[in-house]
């Protein structure tokens, strides 16, 4: 054999071996984006901080080994801080180390014990309406296609009412920040679960949809409030919920029903959420490359039957004509802000949108409670 077909053989067998790497590489993310988007998990939040001390009306909070680096123990807002047998409330940083946070303590109850674990928590109040709030609140069963699902039901004065629709592995308490301000409006409220939640039937395909599937369990709670005596709907969604809802705008019969829709921080695109996860991460220090994302997306199709075009809901916006109210943070690690902000673009005359600087995913309200209550108070008015 020639030096030059040797060298051509040499060079053969190193794209082969690189293709065969790249195919690897793409086979394992699309198993990622599997496990870490798709999969219906309920395991428990990790206790990811430890308390330092307490002291004068402040904790000290220091990270840990699974401490992420998203998290919200080192942002300004009011969040929940929950341990084991406890719940109560941070508020103002006094001082950051680049271990430790000094904050305000709201006491809502027993405290928890310097050295326990902790976590913050978005959700800000403990329990259901009643314990949040004190608003009187009935349990309801929602028929539905694949089963009946529990909702919280508040009655008002007023024929308008409201679903809350929670998001991806949360739950209804996820609503309780804003079913005050709902509720000194006069509305009656559903806070809804659907399928995948806990304890509830799964969806046929055995995996979250975004959406796509999901907006079916939300129409058969918009049905039951109509079918008691809703005249029209206000619909909120969070995160996954607000992909929900918008599915829910294209697809549903009773569509006119709506005359006003709140999201927050929603994922209107499972394609560029999986971009947005894998421009934070790298191998060996080496950002992933698009390429290999694609790749990893078409090949997660192919494995897992999952169509990223049914969950992208800015291919269809020339159909919407519901008036929206929009929060999106830009410090958000699992929606990119570009996506709210396109979302918002395209549809100037229908989105309201409020573009908090420093929030994080599902964090708006947390950042600034009176502006997000305001906001929502200016828009609910323009819908009357």
């Amino acid at each position: 054999m020639s030096r030059a077909r040797k060298i051509q053989s040499v060079a053969l067998g190193v794209i082969v071996v690189l293709l065969l790497g790249f195919f690897a590489a793409g086979w394992y993310y699309s198993g990622e984006i599997k496990d870490g988007g798709l999969v219906v998990k309920h395991e428990p939040d990790t206790f990811d901080l430890r308390v330092a001390s307490i002291a004068g009306g402040r904790v000290t909070l220091e990270t840990t080994p699974e401490t992420s680096s998203n998290d919200r123990w080192n942002k300004e807002g009011l969040w929940g801080l929950a341990s084991d047998n406890t719940y109560n409330r941070v508020s103002r940083i006094v001082d950051t180390t680049e271990n430790t946070a000094i904050r305000d303590l709201v006491a809502l109850g027993p405290l928890p014990s310097v050295g326990d674990p902790v976590r913050i928590d978005s959700f800000t109040f403990p329990g259901d309406p009643m314990q949040a709030h004190g608003i009187e609140f009935q349990e309801v069963g929602i028929p539905a296609a694949l089963g009946t699902f529990p909702a919280w039901l508040t009655l008002g004065e007023s024929d308008t009412w409201v679903i809350l629709v929670h998001g991806k592995g949360a739950n209804r308490r996820e609503a309780l920040r804003l079913l005050p301000t709902l509720v000194d409006k006069w509305y009656s409220t559903l806070t809804i679960t659907y399928r995948n939640g806990e304890g509830l039937p799964p969806s046929p395909s055995g995996y979250y949809q975004y959406g796509a599937e999901e907006w079916e369990d939300l129409e058969a709670a918009a049905t039951f409030a109509l079918a008691v005596g809703a005249k029209d709907l206000i619909l909120v969604g969070f995160s996954m919920g607000g992909g929900i809802v918008t599915s829910f705008l294209y697809e549903s019969s009773v569509t006119s029903r709506v005359k006003g829709a709140i999201l927050d921080s929603p994922a209107l695109s499972l394609d560029a959420s999986v971009d947005h996860g894998a421009s934070q991460r790298s191998f060996v220090g080496v950002p992933l490359p698009g390429a290999l994302t694609g790749l990893a997306k078409f090949l997660t199709t192919l494995r897992f039957g999952i169509n990223f075009q049914d969950i992208n809901y800015l291919n269809r916006v020339e159909e919407l004509s519901t008036p929206i109210l929009l929060f999106q943070g830009d410090d958000d690690p699992t929606v990119p802000v570009w996506l709210s902000d396109q979302f918002s673009d395209s549809l100037p005359d229908l989105v309201e949108y409020v573009r908090v600087s420093g929030a994080t995913h599902v964090g708006s309200w947390n950042v600034d409670p009176e502006r997000y209550e305001d906001a929502v108070r200016r828009f609910l008015a323009g819908l009357d």
